[in-house]
């Protein structure tokens, strides 16, 4: 994020800053993103504040991670060498979750749960506050398994493959559409036309994480409400 608004600002004259007052957990999200100009969460929070008129954003565009294709993610299920053999033998376990209203820590595992093993979710859940301290809880056995977004999953192996060493993925999720970049109708249209621009040009060349950023049809966001 860092890198992205020092480049945004760069390319396109408004100045941009990450705001460190802002925490990480859904509480914060809720009650500080509607301040924000722009946002970058994940999209079912995303759409559930758009959606409910806590936020007054658009979804502009998604990032396409490196080596994913396209502008989607899943989630590693995870959990320690020697564990559960499959998602099935692991439903008699303790599942580790970030948050609650997680998407790839929670709704998504969830949705994939379902269409598994219709009916079927894990003998009992701590949530743990973060995806990283998920993986903690796994590998100090406080928990069993856990469904981990693919990009933390993938820094973390890349960065600290010594903390996953007696870790291994025994499932993955459905892909979802990557957590989108939105920004506020305060702004004015000519910023947010050159900020959405400049978002569009991003490629691997100017963000290595990423292979590029492209438009995004806010529908696919609301897709991943709840019925």
């Amino acid at each position: 994020m860092r890198d992205l608004v020092g480049y945004l600002s760069e390319m396109t004259g408004v100045p941009m800053i990450v705001d460190p007052l802002v925490g990480r957990r859904t509480a914060d999200a809720r009650r500080e993103a509607s301040e924000l100009d722009f946002v970058w969460m994940c999209g079912y929070l995303t759409a559930s504040l758009i959606s409910t008129g806590r936020m007054s954003h658009g979804i502009v565009a998604a990032p396409i991670f490196a080596g994913h294709g396209g502008p989607v993610y899943h989630s590693a299920i995870v959990t320690r060498a020697g564990g559960p053999p499959s998602l099935r033998a692991a439903l008699d376990t303790r599942l580790a979750v970030n948050e609650i209203e997680s998407w790839s820590g929670f709704h998504g595992l969830k949705a994939h749960v379902e269409r598994s093993f219709p009916g079927a979710w894990f003998r009992d859940h701590a949530v743990t506050g973060s995806h990283r301290a998920s993986i903690q809880a796994v590998t100090d056995r406080k928990c069993d398994i856990a469904a981990i977004d693919i990009t933390v999953w993938e820094h973390v192996v890349a960065v600290e493959p010594e903390s996953v060493a007696n870790l291994r993925v025994i499932d993955r999720t459905a892909d979802w559409p990557a957590p989108p970049f939105s920004l506020s109708s305060y702004l004015g249209l000519e910023r947010r036309n050159r900020l959405t621009a400049a978002l569009h040009a991003i490629g691997s060349s100017e963000m290595p994480s990423l292979d590029g950023v492209v438009p995004v049809d806010p529908d696919l966001y609301r897709g991943m409400m709840p019925v």
